[in-house]
């Protein structure tokens, strides 16, 4: 055994590859992904393709999309190689095939893994630099039973992707101070440009954070007093030559009419259509609340954290740079909070996995101080019940991705649905399961079909919802997380309040009622099966909105009344 894999750092990895391995397959083999909002299969190629055509943009920047493309590459030649037609559909026909779609699943899956072990490195590294070796292994371990990044670090989302840049470069500038080397400036202002180039949102992380820490660093430490012109130049050079990367990379030089619109949809309709809170105290407030709520040890977490952050402070007065550098996780996290979930107004697992990440620094300096006081016992005995309380969280999700009730959906209808048989659905590919082959399937909707991401075998139909006796399916499938938008509607109070998208969604009067029928039993329609989470030992799990959710499927009552 060589001295990598007698490090604890090397089994904490290997630990949380393995809990990462369960959703590698999840949903597959098949078209399209189950990762809402995922970037692969379908989505980085197109982001390449609409970054760079004139007057086109994408949602989010390319960096990631180059990475993937270039990973991907034997499957889109040999995709390319089964071309028939060279016209747009023939070309996008042979790619959704589930062979290539699964082949680019895996690989973004694999590296959104690997970059989430890259994080969890990174976390080790930076307690370690504060507070020595040990804090750092606890630090790692923390950052490995989290229970978001468990989830994202198996999907294609762009949320570890970015936070893995992010995170590479906040350890720079750490360095940079604690160890006064300048040279470590230029990395970081790199990693930095990497994370916004991957997720323009990884700005906020750096927007204030960075500034504070440089700003007590001249305040605090005579070192880059006496060489301010060295940590100047080191700092302004750098990131010239990054932000012409970074205008080059995301198409505004290139593309800058695209790019003009992409920073209007960023600032506009992207924030403004999703917020979940009102725009004034209140809001702010209630999204605060919420955020607690959503880390799933709560006030056992955030106050470790908090001690952690706390035995930072009595370096700050002996001006120590190494505590001094610990602050610049405490100070990315306000950062973040303040710059984007208070702009955004959300508070999705996915927008809170910064602070999650970086808390675990301050974690593992708690429980290094916990774990070797005078009197142990008491702190490991908490320790471990914490741990083992966030691991049984970690396994519920790997248990949700194993047991999604999308596979007893799909079982029931292998076993129910007849070829021939006429099979109604709709929403997005990624609340689906994987629709039987053999049946007549139509997806409906009132919405533009030409934006509808395409499912082989699978008619695309613009109609109204409340038409379905015109269209007489014998079976409807229905996600029922999706279905909540039309059958529900939360009431505005204390500061939270329904996105402006659900609100318009609500208003559709024609679904809002098909769907209260069918549900209702108002309709000549029978629910016949109910596909639920397993349930057993294991949480239920709901960090996204395709994870861990019903199926309903509904039959036609032949003859007779409703």
């Amino acid at each position: 055994m060589n001295l990598r894999t007698r490090s604890p750092l090397f089994w904490i990895l290997a630990a949380a590859a393995a809990l990462r391995l369960a959703g590698l397959f999840w949903g597959l083999p098949a078209s399209d992904g189950w990762d809402d909002d995922g970037f692969a299969p379908r989505n980085f190629l197109t982001a390449l393709a609409l970054t760079y055509k004139p007057g086109s943009y994408f949602t989010y920047p390319p960096l990631h999309a180059f990475l993937l493309a270039i990973l991907t590459l034997p499957g889109s030649i040999a995709a390319l190689l089964h071309v028939s037609s060279w016209t747009q559909a023939g070309v996008v026909g042979v790619f959704i095939r589930p062979s290539t779609m699964t082949f680019f699943a895996v690989t973004a899956r694999l590296v959104s893994a690997a970059m989430s072990l890259g994080i969890i490195a990174c976390a080790g590294q930076m307690a370690q630099l504060i507070a020595g070796r040990r804090a750092g292994l606890f630090a790692a371990a923390a950052c490995a039973l989290g229970v978001t990044l468990t989830y994202y670090g198996q999907v294609t989302n762009l949320d570890v992707p970015y936070l893995f840049w992010s995170m590479l470069s906040l350890i720079c500038w750490m360095r940079a101070v604690a160890r006064h080397e300048p040279a470590q400036f230029r990395r970081a202002i790199l990693f930095a440009a990497a994370a916004i180039a991957t997720k323009d949102q990884a700005y906020a992380i750096f927007l204030l954070s960075v500034p504070l820490l440089l700003a007590l660093w001249f305040a605090t430490d005579n070192w880059p007093r006496a060489h301010a012109r060295q940590v100047f130049l080191s700092i302004l050079l750098p990131a010239l030559a990054a932000l012409f990367l970074l205008l080059l990379l995301d198409g505004a030089i290139t593309n800058p009419a695209g790019f003009a619109r992409r920073l209007a949809f960023l600032t506009g309709p992207a924030s403004r259509d999703y917020a979940n809170y009102a725009h004034d105290k209140s809001g702010r407030l209630a999204l605060l609340g919420d955020a607690a709520s959503h880390f799933t040890l709560g006030l056992a977490a955030a106050a470790l954290a908090a001690f952690g952050a706390a035995l930072c402070l009595p370096g700050l007065r002996k001006k120590d740079p190494a505590w001094l550098a610990g602050l610049l996780p405490l100070l990315a996290i306000f950062s973040f909070t303040l710059c984007f979930n208070f702009v955004a107004l959300r508070s999705d697992a996915r927008f809170l996995l910064p602070q999650a990440v970086l808390a675990t620094v301050y974690i593992g300096i708690a429980a290094d101080k916990l774990a070797f006081a005078p009197l142990p016992w008491p702190g490991r005995t908490a320790l471990a019940a914490i741990a083992l309380f966030a691991l049984y969280q970690c396994l519920g999700v790997d248990a949700a991705l194993l047991s999604d009730p999308r596979y007893d959906a799909e079982r029931w209808m292998a076993a129910n649905i007849r070829p021939g048989d006429s099979v109604e659905t709709y929403g997005q590919n990624a609340y689906l399961p994987r629709l039987p082959q053999s049946a007549i399937v139509s997806r409906i909707g009132p919405g533009a079909l030409a934006i509808r991401n395409p499912l082989p075998g699978v008619r695309e139909l613009k109609q109204p919802f409340g038409a379905v006796e015109n269209r007489r399916p014998r079976f409807i499938v229905v996600s029922a997380w999706w279905v909540q938008r039309y059958l529900a509607l939360e009431p505005v109070a204390g500061g939270r309040t329904p996105s402006p998208i659900l609100q318009r969604q609500y208003a559709d009067a024609d679904a809002r009622g098909y769907f209260a029928a069918l549900y209702g039993g108002g309709l000549r329609y029978r629910p016949v099966h109910q596909s639920t989470p397993a349930g057993g030992l294991l949480p239920a799990i709901h960090i996204h909105e395709s994870l861990d959710e019903n199926i309903d499927i509904f039959e036609r009552v032949a003859d007779g009344p409703p």
